[in-house]
């Protein structure tokens, strides 16, 4: 049954990582089904998100390899900074939660109640996104119709990541909010989802590291073991591939704003049962 377990949530945390609605939220509510169906909750859902996380981050660097290896060459220091100013607020969320909120914030992210409720955050997000999408360039203000990667200020750039920061609410999807801020600064959309996933990067990549460092330190454990996990990776990384491409897609054509009319009966959903 665990290997069942873990390969629904792999496929969930795939779709749903890129999508605008939010793969934590679901996660805790695919894994409260469990329990309810008789098949048990896993013990150690937190750190299986995590590795989860990790396979989606993969599919990113697979997406994006370009201009990874731009930065990495160092051809393009502005995105570096750019990311760099948009990760410090999830990097000080982080550390705070960690050090002196850590059992409060992993009961707020098995919490149903909670998704339920940012679910429906997500959703007014999405029709703000919709909205800002839809406005006529000629009516907005002409340097912010010109702003792009390359002309955005890091001040903005903090801005989106302090939106990322509170994505760490579960419910409250991290792309949904970071593209609806990337358009409220001015950006297309393809532009504030490029900077939507590169910034997932290091925000990723830095919970991934401590979750993986814990894991080694504290062994896997007995409820899940390590073939179980690695299948899981693996099916991840391949759905998360998909949806990424499929997220990046829809954005070239249309808003995000319709994913608003599957959170809204789900939030409600969730706040009910």
């Amino acid at each position: 049954m665990i290997y069942l377990q873990t390969i629904f949530m792999a496929i969930l945390q795939g779709i749903t990582e890129f999508l605008p609605v939010s793969s934590s939220g679901h996660l805790a509510f695919l894994n409260q089904i469990f329990a309810r169906v008789g098949w048990g909750a896993l013990e150690e859902p937190v750190m299986l998100e995590i590795l989860l996380h990790l396979a989606s981050l993969l599919a990113i660097l697979c997406y994006y390899w370009q201009p990874v290896l731009r930065m990495l060459k160092g051809k393009d220091w502005n995105l570096v900074k750019l990311l760099f100013f948009g990760t410090i607020p999830v990097g000080i969320v982080g550390i705070l939660a960690k050090v002196f909120f850590e059992e409060e914030f992993d009961a707020i992210l098995q919490s149903v109640q909670v998704t339920g409720a940012m679910m429906l955050v997500t959703a007014g997000l999405l029709i703000l996104a919709q909205k800002l999408s839809r406005q006529d360039p000629k009516m907005m203000h002409e340097k912010k119709r010109r702003r792009n990667l390359k002309t955005l200020s890091p001040l903005r750039a903090f801005g989106i990541g302090c939106v990322q920061a509170l994505a760490v609410l579960p419910g409250l999807s991290r792309s949904g909010s970071t593209i609806t801020a990337g358009l409220q600064a001015g950006l297309t959309r393809q532009q504030a989802g490029s900077f939507s996933f590169l910034l997932a990067i290091p925000a990723i990549g830095a919970a991934g590291a401590v979750e993986v460092l814990k894991l080694l330190k504290n062994g896997v454990p007995p409820s899940v073991g390590v073939l179980p996990l690695s299948i899981s990776f693996v099916v991840c990384f391949v759905v998360s591939l998909c949806s990424l491409a499929l997220l990046v897609k829809i954005l070239r054509t249309r808003c995000i704003g319709w994913f608003a009319v599957y959170l809204i009966p789900v939030g409600i959903l969730m706040l009910v049962l």
